[in-house]
């Protein structure tokens, strides 16, 4: 009776509660995007008697599981709030995820250090090279960190050597896959399909490098701090390291985009949120593509930077030359 009569008396207090509890913590199917920071990255590369002054910085986007509050919250502050199937590249586990991340974390660097060392007119040696398996799009056998040896009984040891094969095939015709998985040698077969004029089969491969270089490095960045949009600001990290001169001359730069090994930097995601975070930077290098966003940016919160648009690393490095 003490219990039902505490409930009739407080439940108006105890449903106030529940909602509130609701508003900041229910879980709901999206993402929202907010301002980013900065990665000081410039001691990253560790060389013998380096020592720069200024620093690198690497620019990201902050990302939170959305609640009721904080799309609120993102509605009045005009930030982006995307489903969460936008980030989902297949139905893949968390240690997949994990093991998907490491291996793109492995070939940014990869990417980026044969750049710099080839810019800085410095020793590498590629000594092999796997084609790998990061994502699968949909249901072909293939798993994430699937070494592909054969295609059709043809070695293959790059993506390159990869998708020519693929493009003699007609669309619906089975290829094999010879693939090195967990240590085992084992066959699977995929379909060919089209997608946008272009035959695929429904996979997602990078290249990973083993090499030789001069001067030795040792390479100590995170996860977070190597993806794809951070390629050119590692590959900066790495030639400022190993140029034997001083390229940041006390300044502090940022900037973002993807680097190819031909030295070409593209478009990345989430610019707005990275020109908020790079606030007390002195320059920021962003990709052609990226640049009208970003000027816009600058100019809506009246940034003292900046920003430069670049569509090669040479253009980086000329720029800092100045």
């Amino acid at each position: 009776m003490k219990f039902k009569k505490f409930i009739k008396e407080n439940y108006k207090f105890a449903l106030v509660l529940i909602i509130l509890g609701l508003f900041f913590n229910l879980r709901l199917p999206y993402y929202v995007m907010a301002p980013g920071g900065t990665i000081n990255i410039t001691d990253r590369v560790e060389k013998d008697n380096y020592h720069s002054n200024g620093t690198i910085n690497m620019l990201y986007v902050s990302e939170y599981k959305a609640t009721p509050s904080n799309m609120l919250v993102s509605k009045i502050m005009g930030y982006d709030v995307l489903k969460n199937e936008t980030k989902i590249i297949s139905n893949e586990s968390i240690k997949e995820a994990e093991n998907r991340e490491k291996i793109m974390r492995d070939n940014s660097l990869d990417i980026a250090l044969m750049v710099a060392y080839k810019k800085a007119n410095k020793y590498i040696k590629i000594n092999d090279e796997k084609a790998v398996v990061i994502a699968s799009t949909e249901d072909n056998n293939l798993i994430i960190g699937d070494i592909i040896l054969e295609v059709d009984e043809r070695k293959v040891t790059n993506v390159d050597e990869i998708r020519k094969i693929i493009n003699t095939k007609n669309v619906n015709d089975i290829v094999t896959f010879k693939v090195l998985r967990n240590n085992n040698i084992t066959n699977v077969k995929s379909k060919i399909k089209e997608e946008k004029g272009i035959k695929v089969v429904g996979v997602v491969i990078v290249t990973d490098y083993d090499y030789d270089i001069e001067p030795k490095i040792n390479l100590k960045f995170k996860r977070r701090e190597s993806g794809s949009s951070g390629g050119l600001m590692l590959t900066l990290a790495i030639y400022n390291a190993i140029s034997d001169k001083d390229i940041i001359k006390g300044r502090n730069i940022a900037g973002t985009g993807t680097i190819s090994q031909d030295g070409s930097i593209g478009k990345i995601d989430g610019i707005k949120y990275k020109i908020m975070g790079a606030k007390k930077m002195d320059i920021v290098f962003v990709p052609s593509a990226n640049y009208d966003e970003a000027v816009k940016t600058k100019k809506k919160y009246h940034y003292n930077m900046d920003i430069v648009k670049v569509d090669t690393f040479d253009e980086v490095l000329t720029y800092l030359d100045k």
